[in-house]
């Protein structure tokens, strides 16, 4: 049996993706640096060249890791995103029921993102959306705390809820 949904659900991204990247650039700067002081890497000019791009990256990873937090917030009106910021609350009867969209290409591994579509009219009431919306779907790309199958499952319950209740049938 499922649990009752609570009021408000708040859920935060995880960073883990960016502390990947500061890692690995930080792994790569130090090689380049030992390989450029041991004499057998590239030549020095390229090295050093490189050895700044790595450092930089490993920066704007770690910065990215410590300021970014991305957020979705779920409550009886609607849900927002830090994703969304532009599109302000969305109402659940303004979007379809939500679903998992996969991607990934051959040799890369695929990703689950939710997926949802905005209503005929929250599209034309919306300014241009471009870069989230695909294919008329919209997609949360950030990594919550949550399975992706888990967030669907959430995410339409907190919907089915809304429409189901008297008030919801009172504004239609």
């Amino acid at each position: 049996m499922l649990k009752p949904l609570p009021e408000t659900v708040h859920l935060r991204a995880t960073n883990r993706q960016y502390l990947v990247l500061a890692s690995a650039s930080a792994l790569l700067a130090a090689m380049l640096a030992f390989s450029n002081w041991t004499g057998n890497g590239p030549t020095e000019e390229i090295s050093v060249w490189l050895t700044v791009f790595f450092s930089m990256t490993t920066l704007v990873g770690v910065c990215a890791a410590l300021f970014r937090h991305g957020w979705l917030t779920l409550d009886r009106d609607g849900f927002e995103s830090s994703e969304f910021k532009s599109l302000g609350k969305i109402g659940w009867s303004e979007v379809s029921e939500f679903g998992l969209h996969y991607s990934g290409g051959k040799g890369m591994p695929a990703s689950r993102q939710v997926a949802f579509k905005l209503t005929e009219e929250k599209r034309k009431a919306l300014p241009r959306l471009s870069g989230i919306l695909m294919y008329g779907r919209v997609r949360l790309t950030e990594p919550y705390k949550v399975r992706g199958s888990q967030l669907v499952t959430l995410m339409n319950r907190f919907r089915e809820r809304a429409l189901a209740s008297p008030a919801a049938n009172e504004a239609a």
